[in-house]
């Protein structure tokens, strides 16, 4: 969904339901300032609600205006917006709302390679460095102390974010977004043992992401050793990942908050990884895969579905008496071992 300028008194109502193909129950003429929560809400936001547990909290918010499905839409007595999918329409409309993209311009205490290319109407920030070789397309916004390494290419309406990295070799689709911190394109983590200890294996390779790709903050993707680290379009990694060298991620796969996968790992395509999973080294996952948080993957995934391998939180009592146990089993199947043996040989003298 693309909008104008945010006007001096908000947005209305009708504007934005009719950018979605939609019309509003009601007053369309009221205006808005934001999106809001259902409760308590607030004079002049928009909020929505989806199930009929949330009635009560739709009658009585302060907003004023909503977008209901249609069971809930008696609920209101404000201006609605009715659909059969109010979350992913409202996450459309609340767009509207974000700040304005910076104007563009290459700020005086930037520093910027003559060797470099930057689009005429991109934004460089206060003490970004774009280095020589660099391509930076048009709309796109290089936050302040970004670092945008040697013979990178960055597309269309990318935002990299304050202090960032993307370093030599990389390559950024279009709408690509970089989240504050983050580090693209470092050295891979190889070794081979040598005479003296160990060496370091040279990382020649880049980074290569999609178009619509979005990386958290503090994220680390490591460039590969011969061939690219490939993040494939529409893929979503949340902050404080770690994706390590010669790794593929497919198309629209998404990656909670610090997860970790080691080098050489290919996960499919339309997956969903929960935050503080651990993947192993060459390890692949099929397309379709959810894998619950902190689960541990040392070994591939040949078929979509749920996957775990952790315990449930419980009382510490309780986790103390089952940790005995488990400590315990070697020698509860020794004892199993003997009561097994001893009533077969009494079923042979029975014979």
């Amino acid at each position: 969904m693309s909008h104008a300028t945010d006007p001096s008194n908000g947005w209305r109502l009708g504007t934005l339901a009719e950018a979605e193909g939609l019309s509003v129950t009601g007053d369309s003429d009221v205006r808005l300032t934001g999106a809001c929560a259902l409760a308590p809400g607030r004079p002049h936001g928009l909020v929505f609600a989806e199930k009929e547990a949330q009635r009560e909290a739709v009658a009585a918010t302060r907003a004023s205006a909503a977008i209901l499905p249609p069971a809930l839409a008696d609920a209101f007595a404000g201006p609605v917006i009715v659909t059969e999918s109010p979350r992913l329409i409202f996450s459309r409309i609340a767009r509207a709302f974000e700040p304005a993209d910076p104007p563009p311009g290459i700020h005086p205490a930037a520093v910027v390679s003559p060797a470099a290319t930057v689009a005429g109407d991109a934004c460089v920030q206060a003490q970004a460095v774009i280095e020589a070789g660099a391509v930076i397309g048009a709309r796109t916004v290089i936050g302040a102390g970004a670092i945008i390494g040697a013979d990178t290419n960055i597309g269309v309406a990318c935002r990299i974010g304050p202090r960032a990295s993307v370093l030599a070799n990389s390559r950024l689709g279009a709408r690509v977004r970089v989240g504050a911190g983050a580090v693209i394109g470092e050295r891979g983590f190889g070794l081979v043992p040598g005479p003296a200890g160990l060496e370091p294996v040279p990382q020649l390779g880049g980074v290569l992401i999609g178009d619509d790709v979005e990386i958290g903050a503090n994220t680390t993707i490591d460039r590969g050793a011969l061939d690219d680290t490939t993040i494939g379009a529409g893929v979503k990694i949340d902050n404080q990942v770690h994706i390590a060298h010669n790794c593929r991620i497919d198309g629209h796969t998404v990656i909670a908050g610090c997860t970790g996968i080691a080098g050489s790992t290919h996960i499919g395509a339309g997956c969903m990884i929960g935050g503080g999973v651990g993947i192993g080294d060459h390890v692949t996952i099929a397309d379709g895969v959810t894998i619950t948080a902190a689960s541990q993957i040392p070994k591939n995934i040949e078929a979509p579905g749920v996957y775990s391998s952790t315990f449930r939180a419980m009382p510490a009592g309780t986790w103390r008496r089952r940790l005995a146990l488990f400590r315990g089993l070697d020698r509860i199947e020794a004892r199993l071992s003997r009561v097994e043996k001893n009533h077969r040989f009494a079923g042979d003298t029975d014979d």
